[in-house]
């Protein structure tokens, strides 16, 4: 009668339990201390078992203890299933970082070491040729195959797409039917894209291995996008170029480098086509990019005279007009534009508009020094300027302006210091209110100052167009508005 040592046994037990509570309640996180607790776990098993007599490669002999036997072959089968937990622990552990969104690849893994586990198990446990059980699987196997095609294809391919990584977590990817965002995990039958209007799209792996993809994140995350532009050809096609141009100049959402172009597409008696090519740090942020180009388009054409085109299958004609303005409308047109004087009455922006004095600035030219108080509301009517700050590694460009934009409301409103300097990029010409000028309005429309002071609350929470700021007011919300509301009064004697 052959007896096991039964105190080998339980220690081999309890080594193998312990690692296992462990790898699963302490290291659940920590992949490096997890493979540690799995060696010594299994170290401190195997060395048991060996104590005990059992060796898991010989094959179990057939014993006349039928208890002994079964015994044997338990703690066999337990330390092969714990020889390829031990393999799949060690994948984790050195490749999970990298393939933490790419869970096929670790199923995948985890499925071929359980099923060599269950093969060596059939052989060394239970003594039994692997030859003719390989035989029967492969006719299995196309059974299934032939059954489970679709979902197969979609394995396969998602085996493909892991290897080849035309895309990975976190890319922004365009499929040729349209659809497009960024990639949340690949898994054995699809791949998970959240779309730009925040839906969970399941696409199959077989039809994205199939189709045409576009990865917008690689080799850069910078993306082009290209907009067309049809405009009267009233003047020289390169005049307008340069318009656009501009544009594209005065626009802060896109990037200077790459740098933004204008080419032209075709010219006739009806339209200079332009094509204008500009780029974004990212995909997503392409829509307020796009929308701004075009509202700078139009305000830099509105400036310069040039009106749009009608589309080619348009059947309206514009009446030709003369592409010079008049210089004495241009005040007046832009009170029109300016959310500050929407309450003002026609007559009131009439009377308003010879007030306007204008200034010429040359490319390069100063236009506000840091620390100025503003006397005066500035417009700006045509060019580009652009706002800077001095740090210790430079200038440091804040903010660009373009043809309808203001600046100056707090130093003229609130008696607050320019912080920026602004500069002109361009040739600029800006139309100065004087302060003077501005208090018998404001006196007799107190709505406007009330809405002054919303403007500058809502700049100073943008961040962005406030340009004479004080650093210790941000961010005070309602309070805020009261306080550029009372310093206006107060300046301007409003009571």
């Amino acid at each position: 009668m052959i007896q096991l040592p039964f105190a080998s046994l339980v220690f081999a037990g309890a080594f193998l339990l312990v690692g296992f509570l462990a790898t699963s309640l302490i290291f659940s996180n920590r992949p490096v201390g997890r493979l540690l607790c799995q060696i010594s776990s299994f170290a401190g098993f195997t060395i048991m078992l060996l104590i005990a007599g059992i060796v898991p490669s010989v094959p179990t002999p057939a014993l006349d203890h039928t208890a002994t036997h079964i015994v044997t072959s338990v703690f066999k089968i337990i330390w092969w299933l714990a020889a390829a937990w031990l393999a799949v622990g060690a994948f984790h552990a050195v490749f999970e970082r990298r393939l933490r969104e790419t869970r096929i690849v670790q199923d995948l893994f985890s499925g071929v070491v359980y099923v060599g586990a269950v093969f060596a198990i059939i052989s060394y446990v239970f003594d039994m040729p692997v030859s003719g059980l390989l035989a029967a699987s492969g006719v299995i196997a196309i059974v299934l195959g032939l059954a489970l095609q679709s979902t197969l294809g979609d394995v396969f391919s998602g085996i493909v797409l892991n290897i080849a990584k035309p895309y990975s977590p976190g890319d922004w990817v365009i499929l040729d039917d349209g659809l497009q965002g960024r990639v949340i995990e690949t898994n054995w039958r699809a791949t998970q894209i959240l779309t730009g209007s925040n839906d969970l799209a399941t696409v199959p792996n077989s039809v994205i291995a199939k189709g045409k993809l576009t990865n917008a994140s690689h080799p850069t995350k910078a993306h082009g996008l290209t907009i067309v532009i049809r405009l009267e050809p009233t003047i020289a096609p390169s005049r307008e170029c340069a318009i656009l141009e501009t544009a594209l100049l005065s626009c802060n959402r896109i990037l200077r480098v790459p740098a933004p172009s204008v080419s032209i597409r075709s010219l006739d008696a009806a339209a200079l086509e332009c094509e204008v090519q500009f780029f974004v740090s990212a995909i997503e942020n392409g829509s307020e990019a796009q929308n701004e180009v075009f509202d700078l388009v139009h305000r830099h054409c509105a400036a310069a005279g040039i009106r749009l085109a009608p589309p080619t299958e348009s059947p309206i004609v514009l009446a030709p007009r003369l592409t010079r303005q008049d210089p004495k409308d241009i005040p007046r047109r832009l009170l029109e534009n300016l959310p500050i004087f929407v309450p003002l009455s026609d007559d009131e922006r009439i009377a308003l508009a010879p007030k306007l004095k204008r200034r010429i600035y040359k490319a390069g030219e100063i236009v506000v020094e840091p620390g100025a108080v503003a006397q005066a509301l500035a417009i700006l009517s045509s060019g580009v300027l652009v706002a800077l700050q001095d740090r210790e590694t430079g200038e440091k460009e804040v903010v660009r302006l373009g043809p309808g934009d203001s600046f100056g409301e707090a130093g003229l409103l609130t008696g607050a210091s320019a912080r920026f300097k602004i500069k002109a990029l361009t040739k600029a010409t800006v139309y100065e209110i004087a302060k003077d000028d501005l208090a018998p309005i404001l006196s007799e429309r107190p709505a406007i100052t009330a809405e002054l002071s919303h403007i500058l609350a809502r700049r100073e929470d943008m961040g962005k167009k406030l340009l004479e700021q004080h650093p210790e007011d941000a961010g005070h919300g309602n309070n805020l508005v009261d306080r550029l509301a009372s310093r206006m009064r107060e300046l301007f004697g409003l009571g």
